[in-house]
């Protein structure tokens, strides 16, 4: 009476243990990336803090007030 055959795949238990291992990969990699980054972030605050008075162009960056969807397309509020 189906119109179509399934298209359900059935998930076996190596692929599990495939998928668990591969995922366990990733995240060790993603840590180990992000704790390089920090690192080399708390280098260069280090060595530039007197040029920069403590201010990371990441941090100015981060603070700056992101534009709305109106504004990024140029909508103006007012009329006139």
């Amino acid at each position: 009476a189906l119109r179509r055959p399934p298209t359900r795949i059935e998930l076996k238990a190596d692929d599990v243990e495939d998928y668990d291992k591969i995922m366990k990969e990733r995240r060790l990699l993603a840590e180990q990336q992000a704790m390089k980054e920090l690192a080399q972030q708390q280098r260069q605050q280090g060595a530039g803090r007197g040029a920069t008075l403590g201010v990371s162009p990441s941090s100015f960056m981060s603070s700056q007030k992101k534009p709305s969807a109106a504004e990024r397309i140029g909508y103006k509020h007012g009329r006139g």
